[in-house]
């Protein structure tokens, strides 16, 4: 990416694992001063090369206890759609909403407190897009062993992960 050099990208990939790092430690990690990797940061988020930060939450303490993948068909798929997905980019329990290719044409996650709450949410989603919308196929996550590049496979001992097949 023009702009951007190896020390760039070497701040960007540890960003990414530890967004609280400070300046001062990022900088002893890269071989820069604090001020020259302000100066790179201002850099990156102007070039869009990091486009905003976040926390990582269980979302247990939001009240959200279903997490699910939800694809969406549609009949046609153009531009026309793109206000309609802008406007669902703005609900805070999607979690991530991409364009993709393949048999459904919209994945997202979701996250609800009940499997009510993910009914009524894929209504809304209905009525969002009418008759355009032919199909939602919706999956339950399990269980969530990596967010944003965080692991979370340690939190709970294997055993209490999955069970054993005696």
């Amino acid at each position: 990416m023009a702009g951007v050099d190896e020390k760039d990208r070497e701040i960007l990939r540890i960003l990414r694992k530890e967004g609280r790092i400070t300046l001062t430690e990022l900088g002893r990690r890269v071989g820069l001063s604090p001020a020259s990797v302000k100066n790179r940061l201002d850099k990156l988020e102007r070039l869009g090369a990091i486009k905003g930060y976040s926390a990582v939450v269980d979302h247990a303490f939001l009240d959200e206890f279903v997490s699910a993948i939800l694809e969406l068909h549609f009949k046609e798929f153009d531009d026309s759609l793109r206000p309609y997905l802008s406007r669902l980019s703005k609900m805070e329990n999607i979690e991530f909403l991409y364009v993709r290719t393949g048999e459904s044409q919209v994945i997202m996650k979701v996250n609800v407190a009940d499997t009510d709450e993910l009914r009524r949410f894929i209504e809304r989603l209905k009525a969002i897009f009418g008759l355009n919308l032919t199909f939602v196929e919706a999956t339950l996550v399990l269980e969530e062993l990596k967010n944003c590049w965080v692991s979370l496979t340690g939190e709970r001992r294997r055993s209490e992960n999955f069970p054993s097949r005696r």
